[in-house]
């Protein structure tokens, strides 16, 4: 296993929300650095070492996994304890505060947007989605 090619893959999937892919990735390189094996390079910061990459890995990885599960786990893809925060995709509309209550006023395609820079959630509101 490469574990540089593993950590490289686990962040693009992370930003794609492919959660199943994260899972896997995450899986694959907890055991490879529990076996002992060399670290992936987490930064392009010069002189951290080894020790510190391998820290770095083993947290996001184990972040990275439980959230994935957690996404996975849930039928409406709602991990537990992320703070609601929902805007609409198209017109920009504040979301309700809860995923149930957006559900309740005709939000539609609610998504987990862990990248996304101000929102937890994206969803399309009940007046853009009459308007599709």
């Amino acid at each position: 296993m490469d574990p540089q090619v593993t950590w490289n893959s686990l962040l693009e999937e992370w930003a794609r929300r492919s959660w199943r892919d994260v899972t896997e990735l995450a899986e694959a390189l907890l055991d490879w650095l529990d076996r002992g094996g060399f670290p992936p390079k987490t930064s392009d910061t010069p002189e951290l070492g080894s020790e510190w990459h391998a820290a770095v890995a083993k947290a996001a990885a184990i972040y990275a996994m439980k959230r994935a599960e957690a996404v996975l786990d849930d039928p409406d893809g709602i991990p537990a304890r992320v703070a609601f925060t929902l805007t609409c995709a198209q017109c920009n509309v504040e979301g309700p505060n809860t995923f149930y209550e957006a559900k309740h006023k005709g939000w539609t395609r609610i998504q987990y947007m862990p990248a996304s820079t101000s929102e937890n959630f994206l969803g399309i509101c009940f007046p853009c989605s009459q308007r599709q």
